[in-house]
């Protein structure tokens, strides 16, 4: 491997700069740490590529991370010790977002790219609206919190409002629930998070020093997208609502776009934007046994399409050519026509019960939506924390 780590760099990059695919990007990236750090930060994506499912490695002296290829379903080491201890709570763009996970009681959030491992610092955790106060000496109380029900305004008026103390495994991992991106990273770029106890969103751009809350009557928030430059938002209560000016000096609008999508028990819900435009509420449907090896075993999904005209949905059986896939990513979808030899009608899923305890076995699979047949992808055995999560590659 010495003769290899030593090809002249200009060499390297000649040869990097002719392969067409990504998962070949990746593949010579992973030759050795050399090479990793010598090839450019940011290659040309060429072609459309499936994601790749990002996940910790045990016992690994050499790799932190594997990424798994679901075209060839093989696993490739990376090299990745900036997401070391922390928990996935968003990917876009091929960027990760993260928090910290036990032991460190770090407020500190970040924005990481698993490619190049270039690192942003978004605001901590600690200037979020919730925190009353932040004490990290404090050992297992590190927060005090508060539980704002729905604040209606920048006022102090509330309708109910409640301190608890908190540990910061809590605080970062549990009171997190989803960042999304409006763009690739950059000045311009909104970075949104579901969070807090009351399931609320906050927003930031790159070079804020604080998380500002989004007055709003709603709560409950189970995932968000952005979707034709407005955030949506669905909650666990079936309702869709859209957000304007965010991230600007106006008031935020809200307008609810419609209520009624059947959310009911044992499900969880992504929004996703299909090829043509349509903006869709994919159900995931579980089965719950809490005295089998998975407590919460995927068997299935129901596609609601949205008539943002008529505020109406209606459920179908297909989503076409489109491919989608799930999990704690911002939702995609992938037009099979530029997929050579996948099939549409697909929908891959990566496990997205984010809590701890639950980790006899990872929810990872593609449900194919044509005869409701589901195949499971990877056994992840023994359990594994964090959660793996699907990383944009091209």
């Amino acid at each position: 491997m010495g003769q290899w780590a030593n090809l002249p760099v200009d060499l390297l990059k000649a040869i990097e700069g002719h392969l067409v695919l990504y998962a070949d990007k990746i593949r010579i990236r992973a030759i050795c740490m050399d090479w990793n750090f010598d090839l450019p930060k940011l290659p040309n994506y060429q072609v459309k590529q499936l994601p790749w499912l990002l996940h910790l490695l045990e016992n690994d002296l050499e790799a932190s991370h594997g990424l798994f290829n679901p075209i060839d379903k093989k696993v490739y080491n990376i090299y990745l010790p900036e997401a070391r201890g922390k928990v996935f709570k968003g990917s876009a763009y091929g960027w990760l977002a993260t928090v910290e996970d036990m032991p460190s009681n770090s407020p500190d959030i970040y924005l990481i790219n698993p490619f190049t491992r270039a690192r942003i610092k978004l605001p901590p955790r600690n200037t979020f609206d919730d925190v009353v106060q932040f004490r990290p000496n404090q050992v297992d109380e590190e927060y005090s919190i508060c539980s704002n029900d729905f604040q209606q305004s920048n006022s102090d008026e509330v309708e109910s409002l409640y301190e608890y103390i908190f540990d910061s495994y809590s605080v970062n991992v549990d009171l997190i629930m989803k960042v999304v991106l409006s763009s690739a990273p950059s000045d311009e770029c909104l970075v949104v998070a579901i969070y807090g106890r009351c399931m609320q969103l906050a927003w930031c751009r790159i070079n804020d020093d604080k998380w500002t809350h989004i007055y709003a009557s709603i709560g409950n928030i189970i995932d968000i997208i952005f979707y034709k430059g407005k955030l949506h938002a669905l909650t666990y209560g079936g309702e869709l609502f859209a957000f304007e000016n965010i991230g600007t000096d106006l008031d935020t609008k809200v307008t609810e776009i419609l209520s009624g999508i059947p959310i009911p028990f044992k499900k969880t819900a992504y929004l996703a934007e299909c090829s043509d435009g349509s903006l869709i509420v994919v159900g995931r449907n579980f089965k719950v046994d809490c005295s089998a090896k998975s407590p919460f075993e995927t068997i299935g999904f129901t596609v609601h399409k949205i008539d943002l005209l008529n505020s109406s949905w209606i459920e179908i059986k297909s989503i076409g050519d489109d491919i989608f896939v799930l999990g704690f990513n911002s939702s995609l979808s992938i037009s099979s026509y530029q997929l050579p030899g996948h099939e549409g009608n697909h929908i891959y899923f990566s496990d997205s019960m984010d809590e701890k305890e639950i980790s006899y076995y990872l929810d990872v699979g593609v449900f194919n939506l044509n005869d409701g047949t589901l195949e499971l992808l990877l056994d992840f055995s023994p359990p594994m924390w964090p959660r793996p999560i699907w990383v944009n590659v091209g």
